[in-house]
Order: C-alpha cells, then sequence, then structure tokens
C-alpha cells in the first residue's frame, strides 16, 4: 500500500520535473535562436544613434516652448520617432557607402550627432526646434553678436555629445570589419516588431479611453499640416523629422499655399472689418515724416528703473513722463522663431509671423503691403530708407526691404568707421549716420532705424563710463541695464540731433522693441522678470485719454500708424488701433492662421495679378 502511494507520487512529480525541464530547454532554445539572430554588435551601434536623438527630445523639454501639453502617449511616440528618423539615416548611410553596413552606421551616428547638438543649441536662444529651412540663414554665423551669442550657449550638459562620441569611436575600432549580411537587417526588423508591437497594445488601451483633445497621436503616420505649422514644437516631439518633412516637403520647395475660394473670402472679410482698425481718424496734421526706432531686446521692466540710485533710461523716462507723448509699457511680444527678422516684420506689414518656420525664409519671394509702400501710396511720404548695423544681407534685409517698400538702404559698409568684416555698427554709429542721410532727405519720409548694442550675449557691455552694482542680480542682467543706458543716451542724441536740423518737430518718432530679452540669456530663472515691451510715439497728436494704455500686441503698431496718418487703404493689418479705449485683443487662433494662409500662399501676389 506504502508503496503504491510512492509511485503515485513519485510518477507525476517526475512527469512534472520532466516537463518543466524540457520546457525550460525548450524556452533556451527558443530564445537562443532569437537572439542568434541577433547582432549585438550592429544593434548597440545602431543604438548609440537613437540615444543622440532621445537626448536632444530630453534637452529640448527643458528649454522649448510647447503650445500644449503633453498626453500619456507622447513619450512612447517620441521613441518611436526617434528610432524612425535614425533608421532613415542609416538607410541613407547605407545607400552613400554602397552597403557599407559599418560606414553607414558611423554616418548615421554623425548625422544624428549633428542635428541633436544643433537643435539643443538653437533651442535655447529661440525656444523652438531647428525649422525646416535654418539652413537658409547660415550667413548669419559671420556675424560678430550671433557668434557671441552661439558661445555663450553651450552648457556642462554638452560634454554628453563628446562622451558619447568616445564611445562610439571605441565600439567601431573594436567590432572590426561589418559587411551587408541578412541577419543585420533581420536585428534591425526584430527591434521594430517589438516596438510596433508595444505600438499596437497600445493602441488597444487608447482605444477604451474617450479623449476630446485636439492633439494628434502618434498612431497617425503624419500629423495634418495646419496643426504642425500651428503647434510645430509638438508635433515634432511626436513626430520626428523624417514624418515633418514629408508632411511639409512643399516648404523645401517653395510652393505658393493654395487656398480655396472660402479661405480667400474669409481672409478679405476679416481684414475689412475696419471697426477695429480705423477709429479716430487722422490725428497727424500736416505732411510729417515718420522716423520708425527699433530697439533690440528692448523691455519695458527697464522703465523708471532706479539701480544704485541713477535711472537706466533717464531720457526715455523723460519722453514716457511728457503728455504729449504716448506710451504703453504693455506690448506682448508677437515673435516666433525669426526673432528679430519677426519684429520688423510685424511692424511693417500688419502680420503675424510663422510659427513653424523662419518667416522671412518664406516671404522674401511673397508680395505685402509694407507700410512705407502704403504710406507712399497715400501720398503721405515722398521717399523712404532705412539704417541697419548690420551687412545688408543679414535676416534678407536687402530682399525684405524692397518688399516693404523701401527705397534705400544703409548698412554698417555704409559706415566709414565703422570696423568691416564681422563687427556690426554700434549704436552711436547707428544714429550718427541716421542723422546725416536723413538731414538730406527732402520731406516728407519714412526712416526705418534698427539697433543692435542691446544684443546678447550680456557677458559684455558697450563701456562708455556708465557702472552700476547690485550683488542680488546676475552679471548678464547688469550687463544688459548698461547696454539699455548706452542705447539710451544714442536715442538723446540723436533727438537733439533731429531738433538741431529742424526736423524733430516735423516727425513723428516711434520708438519700439523688435522682441524681448530672455531670461535664460540675463541668467536668470523663467517669469522672474516679464517680457512685456515698451512703445512710444512722439509728435503723434494722439489724445491721450481715448487711447488705449493696457496690454496689447506688436501687431497693433502697423495698424494703429495707419490710423493716426488717416490713411484710407483697404489693407490696415490684422492688428486692431490703439486710439481707442475700448481695445480688443487681436492676436487669435484667427488671426494666426489667417496671417499664415496670407504669407504662405503669397496672397496679395494673387490679387496684383488678377
Amino acid at each position: 500500500m506504502k508503496r503504491n502511494n510512492v509511485i503515485s507520487f513519485a510518477i507525476p512529480m517526475f512527469c512534472r520535473n520532466f516537463a518543466s525541464a524540457m520546457e525550460m530547454t525548450f524556452l533556451k532554445q527558443i530564445i537562443g535562436k532569437w537572439m542568434g539572430r541577433l547582432n549585438m554588435r550592429f544593434l548597440l551601434l545602431f543604438s548609440l544613434s537613437v540615444v543622440n536623438l532621445l537626448f536632444m527630445h530630453w534637452q529640448m523639454a527643458q528649454t522649448v516652448e510647447f503650445e500644449y501639453p503633453f498626453k500619456p502617449d507622447a513619450i512612447l511616440s517620441n521613441v518611436f520617432s526617434c528610432l524612425i528618423d535614425a533608421t532613415f539615416f542609416f538607410a541613407l548611410g547605407l545607400l552613400l557607402t554602397r552597403g557599407r553596413v559599418k560606414g553607414g552606421l558611423l554616418l548615421t551616428f554623425i548625422l544624428t550627432a549633428i542635428l541633436s547638438f544643433c537643435n539643443v543649441l538653437y533651442s535655447r536662444f529661440f525656444g523652438h526646434y531647428l525649422p525646416n529651412m535654418a539652413i537658409l540663414q547660415i550667413g548669419n554665423l559671420n556675424d560678430s553678436d550671433v557668434m557671441g551669442s552661439v558661445f555663450t550657449g553651450f552648457r556642462w550638459q554638452d560634454s554628453y555629445y563628446i562622451l558619447m562620441a568616445v564611445v562610439f569611436g571605441w565600439l567601431y575600432v573594436k567590432y572590426g570589419r561589418l559587411v551587408l549580411k541578412a541577419h543585420y537587417l533581420r536585428s534591425l526588423g526584430m527591434l521594430w516588431g517589438v516596438l510596433v508591437a508595444v505600438v499596437l497594445a497600445f493602441i488597444l488601451l487608447l482605444a477604451t479611453v474617450h479623449d476630446p483633445s485636439p492633439e494628434i497621436s502618434f498612431i497617425r503616420f503624419s500629423p495634418i499640416r495646419v496643426q504642425y505649422t500651428q503647434a510645430p514644437n509638438n508635433m515634432l516631439f511626436r513626430s520626428g523629422f523624417l514624418r515633418r518633412v514629408l508632411v511639409c516637403y512643399e516648404d523645401f520647395l517653395q510652393k505658393d499655399l493654395e487656398l480655396d475660394k472660402s479661405q480667400m473670402e474669409e481672409i478679405e472679410h476679416e481684414y475689412t472689418d475696419y471697426s477695429e482698425r480705423a477709429v479716430s481718424g487722422p490725428t497727424v496734421e500736416g505732411n510729417k515724416n515718420l522716423i520708425f526706432i527699433i530697439v533690440e531686446s528692448y523691455l519695458a521692466a527697464t522703465s523708471d528703473l532706479v539701480v544704485d540710485g541713477k535711472e537706466i533710461t533717464p531720457f526715455l523716462n523723460s519722453l514716457k513722463r511728457d503728455s504729449d507723448v504716448y506710451y504703453n509699457g504693455h506690448v506682448r511680444p508677437n515673435v516666433t522663431i525669426g526673432e528679430s527678422s519677426d519684429g520688423q516684420f510685424i511692424y511693417m506689414t500688419g502680420l503675424l509671423p510663422l510659427k513653424s518656420e523662419i518667416t522671412v525664409n518664406i516671404a522674401k519671394d511673397k508680395t505685402f503691403c509694407g507700410l512705407p509702400a502704403v504710406l507712399k501710396k497715400a501720398g503721405r511720404i515722398k521717399q523712404s530708407q532705412i539704417v541697419v548695423p548690420t551687412s545688408p544681407t543679414f535676416w534678407e534685409q536687402d530682399k525684405m526691404n524692397e518688399l516693404y517698400g523701401i527705397d534705400r538702404m544703409y548698412s554698417k559698409f555704409d559706415c566709414a568707421k565703422a570696423l568691416h568684416g564681422s563687427e556690426d555698427l554700434n549704436d552711436e554709429q547707428v544714429f550718427t549716420m541716421a542723422s546725416r542721410v536723413e538731414a538730406a532727405l527732402g520731406t516728407p519720409f519714412f526712416s526705418l532705424l534698427v539697433t543692435m548694442s542691446m544684443h546678447n550675449p550680456y557677458t559684455k557691455y558697450e563701456d562708455h563710463g556708465f557702472m552700476i552694482s547690485d550683488k542680488n542680480q546676475s552679471a548678464e542682467y547688469i550687463n544688459y541695464l548698461i547696454d539699455c543706458h548706452y542705447t539710451d543716451m544714442q536715442i538723446e542724441r540723436f533727438v537733439s540731433d533731429l531738433k538741431r536740423q529742424g526736423i524733430f518737430d516735423q516727425s513723428v518718432i516711434v520708438i519700439a522693441a523688435d522682441h524681448d530679452a530672455h531670461p535664460v540669456h540675463l541668467n536668470m530663472a523663467e517669469n522672474t522678470i516679464s517680457n512685456e515691451l515698451p512703445l512710444f510715439i512722439i509728435n503723434g497728436g494722439i489724445d491721450m485719454s481715448k487711447a488705449w494704455m493696457g496690454p496689447c500686441n506688436q501687431l497693433d503698431v502697423y495698424t494703429t500708424l495707419l490710423d493716426m496718418f488717416g490713411i484710407e487703404s483697404k489693407w490696415r493689418g490684422l492688428g486692431h488701433s490703439l486710439l481707442n479705449t475700448n481695445y480688443i485683443n487681436s492676436v487669435t487662433e484667427k488671426t494666426i492662421i489667417l496671417s499664415e494662409w496670407i504669407i504662405q500662399s503669397n496672397y496679395f501676389g494673387l490679387k496684383t495679378e488678377r
């Protein structure tokens, strides 16, 4: 009886152990066979390129201004996109090296490292990923201020690229010769298979969750182009570079966006609504000049600021206190990735810049109703000019000025005292040249002056004998304030020259900022200083009791000037006049989209052709 019990117990136990052993052996065979098909050397070298892209996106998440919060699937979408981009670069590398796997892996690593580093560095200045055609502005690197800004953009974490290059180089040499074999491609295919399986599982999970958010999921191969152009940072984080190129390939080809009849009608219906654009009638009497000064990186926070018992901008403060001068210190910056060129574009066209591209790259081949052109057509001016501290081609100045309707440009090459080469003009040289050329102009005229001395990097300052110190502030912010005082002093000298030449009283003078000074450049934490910009309008005949003094936009300046001069132009910009105490915010989702349609489609060029 006992023996039978032992047998009845032992046999099932033996069977179970045998089955378990066989099962483990089978699993080991399966795993071993699967692993045998993987080439770990290949996957390791390839994965370093994927890591380059992942590191880039992680860094971008620290600095980029994302348009809306991410949903939970954003991280998986990002990993998926990095694998797509790395695979594309590997395929390109194989093509360029005629099928040499090791050479293809080397090119993949180099390309992903360069793309990663350039995006990280660019984002620290502009808060965006590199736009499609940033390469068209590569000539700007010849500018001294731009190069100085680039060098100040390096951070300790950038040592990642050196470390990763060393690791890749060591493995690349160690692993010897890799030639194109089927199991390398199977390795990549299996890697893709695992990821696709995870994605499919996540899709099933998402299918059970109702989400009304307009954000596009990574499930779709390519996001809708309109949503990409309105939220480029979010879309690029989720979709990657290859899918961006596939969606927006026409941007590379410089083709005009084709508008349908309803879009054309919507544009015209919006800008011919003058209820917020022509509210006062002309306030400028007689044939006055218009002198427009765009100050680099000028923050309204410097107004009335006193440090060490010294006013930072004493002359501009005196203008602010003048009851005949319109001052608004609550102008919201509307620039995007084009920064300074965007500011100038907004003031000269009454349009908002593109979000997904450097606007002047697209706009340089289009047609616009430029401010000086509209003034000339209305008989308000006879001629126009611009004085820039840079080369004529910086930010496409030469082409854009022609589109704005500016007759003559003076650049750093027209200044006898300028240090030619990469050095830009300081503000003293800009205003001195402006005084000289304006004295020779026939009146009335339009003159646009662009300053540069308040441009970052703020590791240095214009030495003009004015010094301040505040141990509670960063050295960069103190240097910025010293530069502000220098520019204030040059504006005062310029105004004195205008008075001496008898031009001041016959001129409307506008002083505005191209964009704000970013806290990161001032070595300050975000939100520690307001990004609002100042706006001065001198001799504008504005009744301050009827003017808007609250929050407004750069977009409104164009419309306000046409309202002041009583210009009866069909196009008055998409802004709203500030000569109205019932001001309504002009920057909406609608004006953003309409601006994009107008720029991308060459709307005014089409109207001219018709």
